[in-house]
């Protein structure tokens, strides 16, 4: 400790605190048990005491919570029982201000036991989500990580309750250095509300007035945040006759002796790259649809970009360019764009535009400033947000990390809904409202970028968003399906619904009152008999539908408890479908009866909230400001409830053949979700996208299976749209071994495969020095193996680095780079985007086929509409994913590197074929787990 002491800044807090940390069982208080409690006492940068034991749960462990710990049951064998030592805690704890990683977890496993029920809860999961707005995580070790904090051991409740320590006090040094206005508004808006960070600001605030002028300074004004808008910007005007592309003109930028060859001194030809670009260009000039394949190191974004560019300067024509990944809109628009237009010295508009929802209010937050939060969830959003806009932050989300709750919160500042508009903005706010700029970009600009949940989302919404276009290039074109239906879905969690409740409040407290308030001080004694009259209406159905609603939950809990027939919940919990059959049930009656009970009673609320809400829009009329912020939170309220019913009703009693339901829980969180989706986006894809735009450019780098695009088209409804395969400029013949193991277990003998796959990646990083990376289909198996090897490649100086560890995808990229021998094991988001050339990534692995999980139940759904499922669903959606997975690999001209299977089934089942056929010809061989490590020493040179 003492090292990390050393290098603690000096703090003049004036009273001790206690931090702890416990480790349990599990995370549910009422079934789980403590098995070690630590803390720490200390004051200001200097530790007081300590105090940590162990205690016997009574029962085993679970192998996972002993992997995560390392606690074993000989450990605690000894321990003693928690009745034994939880009065020595108190003792120790005794009135101090308590401090922890989410503390309320904690706690909610000693208060029921009489343990700190009187003391005052410190959090800095809280405390580092508001200084910290933009931070990717919040657990603990990503904190310790991002705030220079060494950790020696994480889950070892000692351990953590030093590193709880270390983070808090590099935290407070933080609020220090926050402008003195943002930490008095903060503590200002506070005042009136209890959350585990309110003591910890206020705190900062007397020691900053004690070290500065007493005088107290005002907040800012409203609008201080926002940059003005740019005023110089003029509409594109389109052509009546657009002029067709030169595509030899343009294709000379690229060739041998062009543009591009002059300005890079180490530019390569490449030949697929112009073919791409010709065809983008006749795609454009000639209103025909395209399908583009091209392969890794073509150079995609360049060969569309540069016709796209082209055609909207020469024709007054936007083009918008649909991303999956926000990294790839961040390509384009910071890397390539500027690139481009420098090189060609032309000065072209691009911009970014997002939803509504993405964006700030100015107006809104001017309005909660003022009226103040509601909720502990509200003032930590507002909290966070003051610190993120004192800091020069732009009013776009994505900027900042915001927790579930944080995001219900968020709808009362963005500029989503029908009453904020692009003239409202310019009237009151002098166009620094972030969404008008925006917009208003977006108006001028020559190439507008956006994602496809946007893309599809706006259309069926009647093009509120994206200013109108007839051409559009669909980068990542193989996630467009996926992406429109998590865009197009509904999700809705017992815990979101009474949160929504409980926000409504009463006369006394929440929404309610401040809308009486704010009557009884604007309005005339009549009207506000009538408001009031309103109020106590809502207030009381409120009661009811919250009593009811839990019912509805309960039902429908009890009956995914009869679907498992007696069967526990597995390691990842339940999802249910709600198809025809299931509406036979006996027990789905039981369902319908208690929403029959439910929806009056929030058909009632929701009527009510509306009228509330046009009733306030007559207030802001007359010129009370601060009646527009509570309509908005009324009519949001309404909207979020109307919005419950329907997609409730429509599950229940009127399903809708084209739409996927379940019910879903997951361990640990013990709420159940309710979930909608559509079955297919074809149709939706081709009525708004193929039937009505001129051009439509999709491409990818994996569009095709064994060589055509007949299952993209099938799925896209793309039928007539023209086809080009590129493959990529790369010899993989000459870069690349393949290695296929041919006797690995198969992986339905889980636990031979599990030590057959630990066993071979130990061998193989001893042999290649690490440089590897495993991509795994399962979280479970993941956390399994890198347990078990970390051991053993610490000891020859190879790092392991896993996804699930709490630090963020960029960060762990990042240590994989720079590290000289590091194994980096990831899941799901690994497979693709990451770009990692050179030695660093030399060999790559595949744990399993990446076949979706059958149960999915829009998986299951969308394969119950084949004759055959497996043939012409499941399988292609995996060869499409193996394919994304092996592209990881060769990045440059100059990679070699090595890709080996873990999964026998590629040579011992006849669909094996077709994930090997859906590769590049590279040098292919197969062989046992024990040649592996020879081979692949040898294939590097190492």
């Amino acid at each position: 400790m003492a090292l990390s002491d050393a290098i603690m800044p000096k703090m003049s807090m004036k009273q001790s605190l206690l931090a702890f940390d416990l480790e349990t069982t599990g995370l549910d208080p009422e079934r789980d048990s403590i098995i070690e409690i630590g803390a720490v006492r200390f004051r200001g940068s200097r530790v007081e005491d300590e105090w940590s034991t162990l205690v016997n749960p009574g029962r085993p462990l679970d192998p996972v919570i002993k992997a995560l710990t390392g606690i074993t049951d000989e450990m605690l064998a000894n321990a003693p029982r928690l009745n034994q030592v939880i009065q020595e805690f108190q003792d120790f704890a005794g009135d101090l201000i308590v401090l922890g990683h989410n503390v309320r977890f904690d706690l909610s496993f000693l208060q029921p036991r009489g343990v700190l029920e009187h003391n005052l809860g410190l959090d800095t999961y809280t405390i580092a989500s508001v200084l910290l707005p933009s931070a990717g995580r919040y657990n603990l070790a990503g904190l310790a990580s991002a705030l220079a904090v060494p950790v020696m051991t994480s889950h070892r409740a000692l351990e953590d309750a030093h590193t709880t320590r270390q983070v808090f006090l590099r935290l407070y040094d933080q609020a220090l250095e926050l402008p003195r206005e943002a930490l008095e508004e903060i503590c200002r808006l506070g005042a009136e509300i209890e959350w585990d960070a309110g003591w910890f600001f206020d705190e900062a605030r007397e020691e900053m007035r004690s070290s500065q002028d007493s005088q107290e300074s005002p907040h800012r004004e409203r609008h201080r945040f926002f940059k003005p808008v740019q005023s110089d910007l003029q509409p594109l005007s389109p052509d009546e006759n657009p002029q067709p592309l030169d595509s030899d003109e343009i294709a000379a930028i690229l060739e041998p002796g062009g543009l591009f060859d002059k300005r890079f001194p180490a530019y390569e030809h490449r030949p697929q790259q112009i073919t791409m670009l010709r065809a983008v260009c006749d795609s454009l000039s000639n209103s025909r649809h395209l399908l583009v394949e091209a392969g890794t190191g073509i150079g995609k974004s360049m060969a569309y970009l540069i016709p796209a560019l082209s055609w909207a300067s020469k024709n007054g024509e936007r083009v918008v360019i649909s991303t999956n990944t926000i990294n790839l809109q961040d390509q384009l628009i910071h890397k390539d764009i500027p690139d481009l237009c420098q090189m060609m010295d032309v000065g072209y508009l691009a911009a970014i535009l997002k939803g509504r929802s993405n964006y700030i209010c100015p107006r809104r937050l001017a309005s909660l400033r003022q009226i103040g939060p509601r909720t502990p969830e509200e003032m930590r959003m507002l909290a966070k947000i003051l610190v993120w806009l004192y800091n020069g932050g732009s009013g776009d989300r994505s900027e900042i990390n915001l927790s579930s709750r944080e995001a219900a919160a968020w709808s009362r500042l963005s500029a989503e809904g029908e009453d904020c508009s692009v003239d409202s903005c310019r009237q009151y706010a002098d166009g620094v409202c972030p969404y008008y700029q925006a917009h208003n970009l977006a108006e001028s600009a020559h190439v507008v970028i956006v994602n496809h949940a946007l893309l599809l989302a706006d259309i069926a919404t009647g093009n509120r968003v994206i200013p109108d276009y007839r051409y559009l290039i669909v980068d990542e074109a193989h996630h467009l399906e996926s992406a429109t239906t998590n865009g197009l879905s509904f999700q809705v969690s017992q815990g979101a619904v009474g949160f929504m409740l409980r926000d409504l409040g009463s006369v006394k407290d929440g929404l309610l009152h401040q809308i009486l308030e704010l009557a009884r001080k604007e309005l005339p004694t009549s009207i506000v008999n009538n408001v009031e009259q309103i109020i106590v209406s809502i207030a009381d159905k409120r009661l009811d539908c919250s009593e009811l609603s839990q019912r509805l939950f309960a039902t429908l809990s009890d009956f995914m408890t009869q679907q498992r027939d007696g069967k526990p919940l597995g390691p990842y919990g339940q999802r249910t479908r709600i198809v025809p059959a299931s509406r036979t049930l006996p027990k789905w009656s039981e369902v319908e009866i208690a929403w029959e009970d439910a929806r009056g009673p929030l058909s009632a609320i929701t009527q009510s909230l509306t009228t509330l809400s046009d009733a306030l829009d007559d207030m802001t009329a007359t010129g009370i400001e601060t009646a527009e912020n509570l309509a908005t939170a009324a009519r949001i309220s309404a909207r979020s409830l109307m919005e419950i019913m329907t997609n409730l009703e429509n599950m229940i009693f009127e399903p809708d053949p084209q739409t996927i339901y379940w019910l879903q829980t997951k361990i640990g969180e013990g709420d159940l979700n309710l979930h909608a989706a559509p079955l297919t986006v074809g149709p939706l894809i081709e009525r708004f996208l193929w039937h009505e735009k001129e051009a439509v450019v999709m491409t990818s780098a994996t569009l095709t299976i064994g060589g055509d695009f007949d299952y993209l088209k099938q799925r896209l409804n793309a039928e007539d749209a023209d086809e080009l395969a590129l493959g990529s400029p790369f010899d993989f013949e000459t870069s690349t071994l393949l290695y296929l193991i041919n006797d690995i277990p198969e992986p339905s003998d889980r636990q031979a495969y599990q030590r057959a796959v630990e066993k071979t990646l130990i061998q193989l990083c001893r042999a290649t020095l690490g440089r590897t990376l495993v991509l795994f289909t399962s979280n479970l198996q993941l956390n399994r193996t890198a347990r078990t090897i970390a051991p053993h490649l610490v000891q020859v100086g190879v790092d392991v680095l896993e996804q699930t560890s709490g630090a963020s995808r960029h960060a762990l990229l990042e240590r994989f780079r720079s590290s000289k021998q590091a194994i980096l094991l990831g899941t799901r988001s690994f497979w693709e985007g990451v770009d990692v050339p050179g030695e660093a990534l030399s060999v790559l692995g595949i744990a399993r086929l990446p076949f979706d999980v059958p149960n999915d139940p829009v998986i299951a759904a969308r394969a119950e509409t084949y004759d055959s499922p497996f043939d012409e669903y499941t399988l292609p959606e995996a060869v499409l994913r193996f394919r994304q997975g092996f592209g990881r690999l060769i990045r440059t001209q100059s990679d070699r590197g090595v890709v080996f299977i873990l999964d026998r089934r590629i040579l011992s089942k006849n669909y094996g074929r077709a994930f090997i056929d859906s590769l590049p010809r590279c040098t292919m061989r197969t062989g046992t787990m024990e040649e592996l490590p020879d081979a692949a020493s040898r294939w590097l040179g190492i």
